[in-house]
């Protein structure tokens, strides 16, 4: 999280309030966040990229992964491949939901990055958009 904007902290820390609200199941929520907040309890790397967001109840019956982004990384090729490295992560995984958290005003364009992106086998993932920061 070293050297991100404040921006960016603000939809990570917007990310972070949406999953506890929405995920909460009867033994717990494991919540890992890159957020200063969370420490050492970093999510785990998936397909080499580090996400914002990583929850998951114990034992695993879903996978949750967020990602926040401002607007000019929400259109970058690397916002591209790490999009698809966690929803391909995702697919396999039963009862799975990917977040991405924008800027105000972004989540049409989000959502349109989204549609791109996602491929047959990315059909069971639930996918949201959280649009804002408060």
């Amino acid at each position: 999280m070293s050297g991100e904007s404040a921006a960016h902290i603000r939809l990570v820390e917007r990310l972070v309030a949406v999953v506890k609200a929405r995920h909460q199941p009867p033994r717990g929520l494991l919540l890992l966040a890159d957020h200063p907040a969370f420490g050492a309890n970093r999510p785990p790397s998936i397909g080499g990229f580090l996400p914002d967001v990583f929850a998951s109840d114990l034992p695993a019956t879903f996978e949750v992964v967020g990602e926040a982004k401002t607007f000019p990384d929400l259109e970058s090729e690397r916002s591209a491949r790490q999009i698809r490295a966690f929803l391909d992560h995702l697919a396999v995984r039963p009862a799975s939901t990917f977040y991405l958290a924008v800027p105000p005003f972004t989540g049409a364009r989000a959502r349109a990055i989204l549609n791109r992106l996602c491929e047959p086998a990315h059909a069971h993932v639930r996918l949201e958009i959280i649009d804002g920061f408060a």
